[in-house]
């Protein structure tokens, strides 16, 4: 830095150089082409030309460019002369360009455009004020009609600006490339790729993210083995398992038989899993034609199985699935809908209902209902004769199942309205959509009472015309209640002056006593 030595103060060497203006670099500014030169050549130019992207050609030049190369000489693009605007600018008595209109001069400060149509370049303040504001889309020179689209950019400084910032900007990133960076770029394709995929995905949170992330980025961390990730993503629960989670609803089905019709209720709260499988084998017509293959008095009759074997029938999923045992459900009543299986975690379509409590099976068949109507109906089916393998002698056939009340089917149509609502509220919120006609008047009927007032917004209630009371509203912290004290004691003493003013005449007694009060004397009286 120029010191030879430690000072307390920066010596004149210092200044000039490393602490000094003179190390500062001098900005690089943009230069920018005079309105009134070609293009190409740099020049003034004679006979101009505009393409309609904004670029000014002398004729000549541009001529000799597309017989040779058929093509923007910036952008690249197929170009004509026939795609060229004849441009007409117009001069006063010392020869410079001005606008036919106001008569202003031109210079590298003013917005410069041009009519398509008729070729007059104007001042855009013009255009705007005798074009643009009152809708008169009219020629200010020929009077031909022309549209919006018709007017070329010629020049506009606030471009300029913005585009000499931009490339500012983007220098200045490129060369404070790191070495992270260039590693980056030595990358597998696949990994960037996958990279720019998850920077491309939505940062809304998914209505069954769960409260734990995946991981990715402490295992990318700490392995080598693994792609780097450096956003934490969170963990997204299986929309089923979220959905029983949710589920607090009891569900109802009726078994019809040809004995009768048997009303069930499906404790959906306590297994929702079970309860699933049984309602979307039901919907789906799985139990129809199915007979009862095994029937034990004083004991329980099971079916549910398509062969009638009591070996076959599958699940919902295709596969067995685990048991759901509660304490709070038991086999402690007739009537009672339970799963059979052949071991823990084998339950497929089959089922039983009990004739009688069976507490012994209690913690190895999940609970997941129980008959509500149609008691008699299990009655006759008890009674229906059973061979040596305790198989009925007379068919007992479901004719259907029945789903009265489905909480699953309920849960799902919720949150399908809700992320619609919410995908709705977040195009109105963007500017994406507008508000219909119905919502314009749910909206009015939602805010005006019948008077016809307007309805205060919550977060506006505390702001009243008296500021006490606004700021008692508004305290929920610690204190809440002494501005309130503050305002019953002054309140307190408020009265008490009122009494003591007002009642000055009313209340003269204290004074008499007091004139009144006893005295002693001397003995003259004796």
């Amino acid at each position: 830095m120029g010191r030879s030595n430690d000072k307390p103060f920066i010596a004149q060497e210092e200044w000039s150089k490393s602490h000094g203006l003179g190390s500062q670099e001098k900005k690089e500014t943009a230069d920018v082409l005079p309105f009134d030169c070609c293009a190409l050549s740099l020049k003034p130019f004679n006979n101009p030309m505009c393409a309609s992207d904004g670029y000014v050609f002398d004729r000549d030049n541009i001529a000799k460019f597309i017989s040779e190369n058929h093509k923007h000489p910036f952008s690249g693009e197929q170009l004509s002369m026939d795609n060229l605007v004849a441009l007409h600018y117009h001069k006063n008595t010392n020869g410079d360009y001005i606008d036919p209109v106001s008569f202003r001069q031109f210079s590298r400060f003013t917005k410069i455009v041009a009519n398509k149509r008729s070729g007059h370049v104007y001042l855009w303040a013009s255009i705007e004020e005798f074009n643009v504001k009152p809708k008169t889309w009219v020629d200010l020179v020929t009077g031909d009609p022309f549209g919006p689209e018709d007017i070329i950019v010629l020049q506009d400084p606030d471009a300029q600006k913005k585009s000499t910032k931009k490339v500012a900007i983007e220098k200045t990133a490129n060369t404070a490339k790191s070495a992270t960076e260039y590693d980056l770029q030595k990358l597998p394709r696949s990994t960037i790729s996958s990279h720019s995929a998850a920077k491309e995905k939505s940062s809304k949170r998914p209505y069954n993210a769960a409260a734990f992330s995946k991981g990715l980025a402490a295992a990318s961390f700490t392995s080598t083995a693994m792609e780097p990730v450096t956003k934490n993503e969170l963990e997204l629960v299986d929309e089923q398992e979220y959905m029983f989670d949710k589920i607090k609803e009891k569900g109802y089905a009726r078994i019809s038989t040809n004995l009768g019709d048997l009303n069930l209720e499906l404790h959906c709260d306590k297994a929702p899993r079970t309860c699933f499988n049984f309602i979307n084998l039901a919907s789906s017509g799985y139990y129809k034609g199915v007979k009862f293959h095994r029937s034990i008095k004083n004991f329980m009759i099971q079916g549910g199985d398509p062969t009638g074997t009591g070996k076959g029938g599958e699940s919902c999923w295709g596969r067995n699935f685990q048991d759901e045992i509660s304490k709070k459900l038991k086999h402690s009543a007739r009537g009672v809908l339970s799963m059979a299986n052949h071991g823990p975690g084998t339950n497929g379509s089959q089922f039983f209902i009990l004739y009688r409590p069976t507490a012994h099976l209690d913690g190895k068949h999940t609970v997941f209902g129980r008959v509500v109507g149609g008691l008699s109906v299990l009655g006759n089916m008890e009674a229906v004769s059973t061979d040596d393998s305790d198989r009925p002698t007379s068919d007992i056939i479901i004719n259907d199942v029945s789903v009265l009340v489905d909480p699953y089917a309920e849960f799902s149509s919720r949150v399908k309205r809700k992320l619609e609502h919410k995908r709705r509220e977040h195009e109105l919120a963007t500017g994406k959509r507008r508000r219909t006609a119905a919502e314009e008047e749910q909206e009015e009927r939602e805010t005006t009472t019948w008077l016809g007032a307007k309805v205060v917004n919550k977060a506006n209630k505390g702001s009243s015309a008296d500021p006490e009371h606004g700021a008692q509203q508004r305290t929920t912290g610690v204190g809440r209640y002494m501005k309130k004290a503050r305002i019953e004691i002054s309140g307190g003493q408020d009265l008490a002056a009122r009494k003591t003013q007002a009642g000055a005449e009313a209340l003269p007694s204290s004074s008499k006593k007091a004139a009144k009060s006893y005295k002693f004397g001397d003995f003259s009286g004796w």
